[in-house]
């Protein structure tokens, strides 16, 4: 907040900042998005010394106004938080004008507001507001560690440079070269802010710690958005289902119940379509077919042996399963999450299909009706990019840059050596960013035979999906070497159709209801079960909606 710039290209505008602190002051936090608001956080107030809107508008904060001033005890509010409130306006260079300034300490602000630039003063007893050339390179200094002498020799240096500069690392090299190095005071951050017609890119340099980060929010989030628009496996479920809710209609009218799902696999609640405990799932599975698994009331105390899979005992779509390596992260876990949860024994195979079953009762034997298999999330180092930049690169991979931001610290700074991969989320889950693939055209008599004795050792399961680790295919085709690590019933989704056209996917649900549909009313009639009442189901969907929105 000592030194900024601002230079016009050919391709926007830039403005950069460097941060000047006492050596004693707390590290700031590296920049982040607040409800819409891109900046780099002081730990001390909270506030910040600059901020970007996603329209482009940007402000930069220095301390002091004209001269050096004589600093109070204490001050009425922190000049960072100022700067916040006025960069939340619609009209941030009106609201400059507008806002109370008593008893606040003397600052400049730079505030590129609309493709326009000002410079607005406090000098303490005063505002000052001025409209500047934006198409003119401009430099200021802090007139709390600089005289006028210092002062102007910068602005002699900048002059012979400035014009010249069009890069992000050309002007950062030139920040740096006016970085402060004293006893007490050092510039501990470089941050350029690169506006242009359609993007703004953040450049965060930490010279204190030696990295940099850089962030596009607006960019990121619009290219989601069309990665999401334009392949229909990222769309919402009520989209992708409601072309062919006629033939759930279909069906319901048939058995005379929108919910008759329930008694398809009538140990499991509700069948498997939602709300059912997974410690009740595993309960039923004989025990050498899946990991150890302990069940935990939320906010209770485990000493477990690392690393284990924590999640939820009521699942939603990978919704809180997490890898956890140690007790700090146990204790994290536990802290966060508000329900029952269970921590299972990490399985080191490095492979995972979903294989979905079915079984007719009183069939003597059942059918596999699909099988996919999954690609975890992983990066291949080139030796050169961060780990950010190898997410980037790839679509499916940048829907999942916000999570992975949050569970790894490092992205923006560690370089995988060439040809070394690394895991980032170590199980398949397609909301995760694990890729689906088709394999249903490996199924064989052999692979059948060894599902179909698994799954009728679980008593009265006909229908679902279980999800499997396992070493090698041969392995698994002979028994051996795998690990059940989920259970799903009714509420299954066949999710081989994620690599197929939409087409494609409905005409396999529309199969797999069918096939449903079936099996409930065959167990209803030879079982004398009776269907769930429209008053149960919808009270059981509107408590899975109000469950997922506790997790989610």
């Amino acid at each position: 907040m000592c030194t900024v710039t601002f230079i016009p290209t050919t391709n926007g505008v830039h403005l950069t900042s460097n941060r000047d602190e006492h050596i004693g002051r707390s590290k700031a936090i590296i920049p982040k998005e607040y409800n819409g608001l891109l900046y780099p956080k002081d730990t001390d107030k909270n506030g910040s010394w600059l901020a970007a809107k996603r329209n482009g508008d940007v402000v930069i904060l220095l301390n002091g106004a004209f001269v050096k001033y004589q600093v109070k005890p204490a001050y009425r509010k922190s000049r960072g938080l100022i700067l916040l409130d006025i960069i939340k306006d619609a009209h941030p260079e009106q609201c400059f004008m507008e806002t109370d300034l008593d008893d606040i300490a003397p600052f400049t602000l730079i505030l590129y507001v609309s493709g326009r630039l000002y410079e607005c003063r406090w000098d303490g007893d005063k505002k000052h507001q001025r409209l500047l050339d934006n198409k003119t390179a401009h430099i200021w200094s802090s007139a709390t560690l600089y005289d006028k002498t210092i002062t102007a020799e910068k602005e002699d240096c900048f002059n012979q440079w400035g014009a010249s500069a069009t890069t992000t690392e050309e002007i950062l090299h030139f920040h740096h070269d006016m970085k402060l190095n004293g006893e007490k005071i050092k510039t501990v951050s470089i941050t350029n802010i690169h506006i242009t017609a359609d993007n703004v890119t953040m450049t965060y340099n930490d010279l204190k710690h030696q990295y940099t980060r850089t962030l596009s929010p607006r960019a990121y989030r619009l290219k989601r958005c069309f990665i999401r628009l334009f392949n229909w496996e990222y769309w919402p479920s009520k989209v992708i289902y409601a072309p062919i809710m006629l033939y759930w209609f279909w069906l319901s009218m048939k058995c005379r119940s929108f919910f008759f799902f329930n008694t398809a696999n009538p140990l499991i609640e509700n069948g498997g379509f939602a709300l059912e405990s997974k410690t009740l799932i595993y309960g039923l599975i004989p025990q050498q077919y899946y990991p150890k698994t302990i069940a935990f009331k939320a906010g209770s105390t485990v000493h477990p042996n690392y690393p284990v899979i924590a999640k939820p005992d009521i699942g939603c779509k990978g919704v809180q399963v997490k890898l956890i390596n140690n007790e700090t992260e146990l204790s994290d876990y536990i802290r966060q999450i508000p329900v029952d949860f269970l921590l299972q024994e990490y399985i080191p195979f490095k492979n995972e299909v979903g294989i979905f079953y079915y079984r007719f009762p009183g069939a003597g034997s059942g059918h596999i009706s699909g099988i996919v298999g999954k690609e975890f999330l992983s990066v291949t180092g080139d030796g050169v990019s961060t780990m950010e930049e190898l997410i980037i690169r790839n679509p499916r991979y940048l829907l999942q840059l916000p999570a992975l931001r949050r569970t790894y610290n490092n992205l923006s700074r560690r370089v995988l050596a060439k040809g070394e991969s690394l895991t980032l989320i170590p199980y398949g889950n397609h909301a995760r960013g694990a890729k689906f693939i088709d394999l249903s055209h490996l199924i064989n008599d052999q692979l059948t035979a060894v599902i179909d004795t698994v799954c009728q050792q679980i008593p009265e399961f006909y229908f679902g999906r279980l999800d499997i680790m396992y070493n090698s295919w041969e392995e698994l085709c002979r028994g051996e070497n795998f690990s059940i690590v989920e259970l799903n019933g009714a509420g299954s989704e066949p999710t081989h159709i994620y690599d197929h056209s939409i087409f494609y996917a409905w005409k396999e649900i529309i199969r797999h209801w069918k096939i449903l549909y079936r099996i409930s009313k065959i167990n209803k009639d030879k079982k004398a079960l009776t269907y769930m009442t429209y008053k149960d189901g919808m009270n059981m969907l509107r408590k899975n909606a109000e469950y997922f929105k506790l997790i989610g």
